[in-house]
């Protein structure tokens, strides 16, 4: 963990803890409600992390606890989590903690936690128990998020998923160019953004329903390039194994 909190005056970023994990991690957030609190996930673990902070010691302790999984930690590779909260809800003050009888504790109520077999597990975040386990299909899940309406998933078969948090039914899909691998949700809750692992960022406007490009590109090194002044675009060939034209003003694929 780094502090950066002085770099906008010059200073280098000072380590301020340091923890060597035994557990394969693969995502790993900061509670939205206590920066001294942290859940990670990867292969067959999710684990919470709260940072020591003791004053009178240089580098803050890191001590985990694990979410006991049971049969369900076996072969599952979890790969993106998030928190069931609002953004419009304060966070905490540096270095407090979360109150169990607070009013606060309405706000965050779950992590919920993907892998790659399709399945979304739902973590109490007080308990640090399982509460549920859900199938949304059959490919792997690359990206999930959460806010306190709904969830959104991004997977391999190349669709983005808005989901009630129950996942009876998703509100809609849209299928994209390539797999979903990041999503995040807008703060007022009406715009999705997400990445392809092919290079294309877009976003879902849920006011209706409708999906845009913003950008695209190549995923690997460009090898040549030429004008093709008829058309007025540009050609490119990659090593990503693909030929794309652009247009020369817009610069849209």
């Amino acid at each position: 963990m780094w502090d950066i909190s002085r770099i906008h005056r010059g200073e280098k970023p000072e380590r301020a803890a340091r923890q060597t994990s035994d557990f394969n991690i693969i995502c790993l957030k900061f509670s939205p409600i206590d920066n001294l609190r942290l859940v990670s996930c990867g292969q067959e673990n999710i684990r919470f992390w709260r940072i020591r902070d003791n004053k009178q010691v240089e580098n803050k302790n890191i001590r985990g606890s694990a979410v006991v999984l049971n049969h369900h930690a076996r072969n599952s590779v979890f790969t993106s989590l998030d928190f069931e909260y609002g953004a419009r809800a304060a966070p905490l003050p540096s270095g407090a903690s979360l109150n169990p009888d607070s009013k606060e504790n309405e706000s965050l109520k779950r992590v919920f936690v993907a892998s790659k077999h399709g399945l979304v597990y739902m973590i109490n975040y007080l308990t640090e128990q399982v509460e549920a386990v859900h199938r949304t299909n059959d490919s792997e899940i690359h990206t999930i998020s959460v806010n306190e309406a709904f969830c959104v998933t991004g997977s391999k078969d190349n669709y983005l998923r808005v989901w009630p948090h129950d996942f009876s039914e998703f509100y809609m899909e849209v299928k994209l160019e390539g797999t979903v691998c990041s999503t995040d949700i807008s703060p007022d809750g009406l715009r999705v953004i997400c990445g392809t692992k092919n290079g294309g960022l877009g976003m879902l406007d849920k006011s209706n329903q409708k999906y845009r490009t913003l950008m695209r590109a190549h995923t690997d090194s460009i090898l040549s390039l030429d004008f093709h002044l008829a058309k007025r675009c540009i050609v490119t060939v990659s090593k990503d194994k693909t030929i794309r034209l652009w247009d020369m003003e817009s610069f849209e694929q």
